[in-house]
């Protein structure tokens, strides 16, 4: 599988609003589909049990407490150059670093109330699975990577398993994409 990471910071917070405006535009131009995101993940909520009632039974029908998290911030934007391909997520934490957040809903269910819990993680380098969508595409991506390099986040590294973004060498990409195509028919 070809895949890219990528990380860095940006040198203020105030180009957040700046980064998204302008691919906001870009993305308008190119037919690309995006998502603005703006995140608090504060909360994670519990169904407590009244009195009286059966928890199994009546969980779905209770209230809603909000509690207390710890403080979850992203803002920033998610670009799709194509349907079927994984979204460029360039969006920061509170301290302008590029991440993404993983997220796990769970539900506990047990005799006094059932608990919500919302799980995340942060991941500091966003990733893109390439699979196979072909020399093109890596190419826009890589791209779009040197814009954002050159313009925002100035320390940018990316980790490229095709080597692309070290090479420029648009034939060995093809050839590597051709073998992890073939690698994924054959599993």
């Amino acid at each position: 599988m070809i895949y890219l990471k990528y990380s860095g910071n940006l040198q203020s917070k105030d180009l957040i609003a700046q980064l998204v405006d302008e691919f906001v535009d870009i993305c308008r131009i190119s037919g690309w589909d995006y998502s603005v995101i703006k995140e608090n993940f504060q909360t994670m909520t519990m169904r407590p049990s009244s009195a009286g009632r059966n928890p199994m039974k009546d969980a779905d029908a209770m209230e809603t407490q909000t509690l207390s998290s710890s403080e979850v911030f992203l803002e920033g934007i998610a670009i799709k150059i194509r349907p079927d391909c994984d979204p460029i997520r360039l969006t920061f934490d509170k301290a302008c670093r590029l991440a993404t957040i993983a997220f796990l809903a769970t539900d506990t269910s047990g005799l006094h109330m059932k608990l919500t819990v919302k799980k995340y993680e942060f991941l500091y380098y966003p990733f893109v699975k390439l699979y196979t969508a072909g020399a093109e595409y890596h190419s826009q991506v890589i791209k779009l990577l040197d814009y954002v390099k050159k313009r925002y986040v100035k320390d940018l590294e990316v980790i490229d398993s095709s080597f692309f973004w070290e090479t420029r060498d648009e034939e060995m990409l093809r050839v590597k994409i051709w073998k992890s195509s073939i690698k994924q028919r054959s599993i």
